[in-house]
């Protein structure tokens, strides 16, 4: 168990705004978001500095973001953020995208991208196929989670972000998961899944499923073994996190590490084989956002609740989908999320509830219940 060394620096009510990569295309909308989430009482940012599979920041790794093309080379979303908001009172935490890398029909225009670079890394599912596009429960392009190259390679990306940037108060990962547990069963999987099996079967039992994964059947170890292949599914995520968690601590202690996670715990276990309980109770991570994005007030409530009671003293964030309700639908969930005792709460997201930037309404409905005295808050 690794030392529980960032968790003091969480504020004592985390009143946080997750912030989507558009709002990084430009020093101007840098400036924006930086001036609102002052003004309006919050204090802490999920930036989107990694959306798919590219950087909002200098990276060695991974091609620059395509939507950076108007700006000058040496523009660096990241850098100008950290160095605006210094003073501030605001928590910058670079939100980094993890197994989720593409989302568009075409594909990336840089060669340089995993997906044109490194095919073979991509997730599939039992027929052999992936989709590049959102569709039914899979949002696009993910990388194979057990594939030791793709870990390695996006150790080396979280560790470049960890170094570069000291500044940054926190690593905030998502889609650290499988897209659902229809996924991945590419023929590295099946390989690797085999090698951890060898040894609870028998000769005989090892060469009957070796002749029908041979022959009609590629699935059959997997169909032998339904159980075990969920559980070893569960610990390829489980092994990423742990490994992040370890290098994120030894480059900077004083990181806050967090990720964004399916708001039921034994489902998000079940389905995206993410068992993010157990990350947390690991002390992997200082702390979790569940996304308790219902509209349904209850039914947030109680999933805050059930949270803040599983996660045994440690701090919980709880995701609330403000793009999707009105500023008092919002401001009933805060105040749900406050009874529950979690630490604080953050809303999906800036970019939808201001419009790109463009208007305060919103902001200026839920104020006083993000903090009632903000200093510089709008009447």
């Amino acid at each position: 168990m690794m030392p529980r060394v960032a968790r003091h620096r969480l504020p004592e009510e985390m009143r946080a705004l997750w912030v989507v990569r558009n709002s990084l295309v430009s020093p101007s909308s840098i400036e924006r978001f930086l001036e609102l989430a002052a003004r309006y009482g919050f204090n802490a940012l999920f930036v989107q500095v990694r959306g798919r599979g590219d950087a909002y920041y200098r990276s060695s790794y991974e091609p620059r973001a395509e939507a950076l093309a108007s700006q000058p080379a040496e523009f660096d979303p990241l850098d100008y953020l950290l160095r605006c908001a210094e003073g501030m009172g605001l928590q910058v935490h670079a939100w980094l995208n993890v197994f989720y890398v593409w989302s568009q029909p075409r594909l990336p225009r840089s060669s340089q991208h995993v997906v044109s670079r490194s095919p073979q890394w991509i997730a599939r599912d039992a027929q052999n196929r992936y989709q590049m596009t959102t569709a039914g429960k899979v949002e696009g392009v993910y990388l194979c989670p057990s594939n030791p190259n793709v870990r390695t390679h996006l150790l080396k990306v979280f560790a470049e972000v960890a170094q570069r940037y000291p500044q940054l108060d926190g690593l905030h990962l998502d889609y650290v998961r499988y897209p659902y547990e229809g996924y991945c069963y590419c023929a590295g999987c099946r390989a690797r899944f085999r090698q951890t099996m060898l040894e609870r079967v028998s000769e005989a039992r090892r060469a009957q499923l070796d002749r029908s994964a041979r022959g009609r059947n590629p699935l059959a170890w997997i169909e032998a073994f339904p159980a075990e292949w969920s559980d070893w599914r569960r610990e390829q995520v489980s092994a990423f996190v742990w490994a992040f968690s370890r290098q994120s601590r030894r480059i900077n202690p004083n990181l806050i590490l967090s990720a964004a996670v399916w708001p039921d715990p034994q489902a998000a276990a079940k389905h995206k084989l993410q068992d993010w309980l157990h990350w947390l109770r690991s002390d992997w991570l200082d702390t979790v956002v569940p996304m308790a994005y219902d509209k349904d007030t209850a039914v947030v409530q109680h999933q805050a609740v059930r949270v803040v009671e599983q996660a045994q003293g440690r701090p919980v964030i709880i995701g609330i989908g403000a793009w999707q309700i009105s500023p008092d639908s919002t401001i009933n969930k805060i105040r749900a999320v406050r009874r529950s005792g979690a630490r604080g709460f953050s809303l999906f997201s800036y970019d939808a509830i201001t419009q790109d930037g463009k208007s305060e309404t919103y902001l200026r409905q839920i104020a006083r219940e993000v903090a009632p005295n903000p200093f510089g808050a709008a009447e």
